[in-house]
């Protein structure tokens, strides 16, 4: 199975959670990396296809509700505060939290919600992760 951390994440975009989890399965520490740079990326890209610079808070909390609503089955997985952090943080209105598990659930929640509701088809995904690296990079090597 391969350790290509771009790969791993479009199985789990795809709904092929049982692939996508014998994919990360070994991955050492530059793969997990790799692979939470490219969610966030992919977060940010589809964040701001969604929501306009400046957006009024309501819109971003509906979204967080729905998202949680959709995806949280427990509603307990994701802090609402944090995913709304995680949100605005992607959208340029603020620091994002540390990243810890919940941090990376709540990117995982988000961003299944928002290529949901923009109903991105499969092929789309391809340029939605090419723009996503493209993002990470650009963050890495700004030192953001």
């Amino acid at each position: 199975m391969t350790k290509d951390p771009e790969t791993a994440l479009r199985s789990l975009l795809r709904g092929r959670l049982d692939r996508h989890e014998r994919q990360v399965r070994g991955f050492a520490e530059p793969e997990w990396q790799r692979w939470a740079d490219l969610l966030a990326g992919a977060l940010l890209v589809a964040a701001r296809r969604r929501f306009p610079p400046e957006q009024d808070r309501a819109p971003l909390i509906r979204f967080v509700a729905s998202a949680r609503e959709r995806y949280d089955a427990t509603g307990l997985d994701v802090d609402p505060t944090l995913a709304e952090a995680v949100l605005r943080a992607a959208l340029g209105e603020g620091s994002p939290p540390p990243e810890e598990a919940a941090t990376l659930t709540a990117r995982i929640l988000l961003l299944l919600g928002l290529l949901e509701d923009e109903g991105l088809p499969p092929a789309d995904l391809d340029d939605l992760l090419t723009a996503a690296w493209q993002s990470a990079e650009g963050a890495a090597g700004t030192g953001a």
